[in-house]
């Protein structure tokens, strides 16, 4: 049998939240609450220290960079091989 009456519902914390029909739901209920509930989940996200935010952000650079590098390298190639030889022109 359920520990919980069909009218409760969860909240995004976990705890058993007692629906009250007597209050009308608006949107700027709504609204109000999904900022709260945004502010809150902000509130427990745990930040890298900087030294390693600016390794990460220093490996993403290079790694986008290289990898731009390498399409430029495969796209001219292609296209070297597609119109001059296959197609002789050029």
């Amino acid at each position: 049998m359920p520990d919980r009456m069909p009218e409760d519902r969860a909240d995004k914390v976990g705890r058993v939240v007692k629906s009250d029909s007597n209050v009308p739901t608006t949107p700027q209920r709504e609204g109000f609450a999904y900022f709260r509930n945004s502010w809150i989940e902000f509130k427990k996200v745990v930040w890298p220290a900087r030294d390693d935010a600016v390794k990460m952000t220093v490996f993403v650079v290079i790694f986008v960079a290289i990898l731009a590098a390498f399409i430029y390298a495969v796209d001219t190639a292609v296209s070297w091989l597609f119109f001059d030889l296959l197609l002789k022109r050029g």
